[in-house]
C-alpha cells in the first residue's frame, strides 16, 4: 500500500510544502512540457531558474515554479522555486536548513548536511518514511532558494537510483543567460 500523498510530500522535501497554492489545479489545465535535450530519452525541465534533465517517460504535473515528475507508484521527483527571497546566501541557507528540519518529525533515519548542487551552496537531507526513501536538496544562489527532491519505494530499483544521480549531475541554476 502506498503512503498518503501528505507523507510523500513530507519525505520528498519535508519543506517544499510551503507555497503550494493552486499548483495542482493549474497542472490540470495545462500540464508542463519538457524540452528536448542532447540525451536520448531524456527531457529538460525548469522550476524557476533551476534546470535539470529527467527521463522522458516520467509523468509531469505542476507549473513553472513547482514541478512534479512521477514514475507510477515507484518514485517521485519534485522541483520548487521558493517564493521567499533572502538578504544573502547565508540567510538563504539558514532558511533552507529550517525548512528541511520542519518535516523531520514525520521521518525516520534523517541525515542532513551541507553540500552543493549545481555549483551553489546547499543543504541535503536523506530520510525514510513509510516504506519510501528520499533525498532533498535546498540550494541557494544568493538569496534565491530552490529545492529538488526524489523519493522512491524501498528498495529503490537500481535504474531509478541511477536516473536520480543523473538528474542531480544535470542540475543547473541561474538565469537564461547562464545556460550552457
Amino acid at each position: 500500500m502506498s503512503p498518503s500523498r501528505g507523507g510523500l510530500a513530507a519525505l520528498a522535501l519535508a519543506a517544499a510544502l510551503s507555497g503550494s497554492g493552486c499548483a495542482g489545479l493549474r497542472a490540470l489545465v495545462s500540464p508542463p512540457q519538457g524540452s528536448p535535450t542532447d540525451r536520448p530519452g531524456w527531457l529538460g525541465w525548469e522550476a524557476g531558474s533551476l534546470r535539470f534533465e529527467a527521463p522522458a517517460g516520467w509523468t509531469a504535473s505542476g507549473d513553472g515554479r513547482r514541478l512534479t515528475l512521477e514514475v507510477a507508484g515507484q518514485a517521485r521527483l519534485e522541483a520548487l522555486a521558493v517564493e521567499a527571497r533572502h538578504a544573502d546566501g547565508k540567510a538563504c541557507l539558514a532558511a533552507a536548513e529550517e525548512a528541511l528540519a520542519r518535516g523531520e518529525a514525520q521521518l525516520s533515519r534523517v541525515r542532513r548536511h551541507p553540500t552543493s548542487l549545481a555549483g551553489h551552496p546547499a543543504v541535503m537531507q536523506e530520510a525514510d518514511a513509510g516504506g519510501w526513501h528520499g533525498w532533498a536538496y535546498a540550494v541557494c544562489a544568493g538569496g534565491e532558494q530552490h529545492r529538488l527532491s526524489f523519493l522512491g519505494r524501498s528498495p529503490i530499483p537500481a535504474e531509478l537510483l541511477e536516473a536520480w544521480r543523473e538528474v542531480v549531475k544535470s542540475a543547473k541554476l541561474g538565469g537564461p543567460h547562464d545556460r550552457a
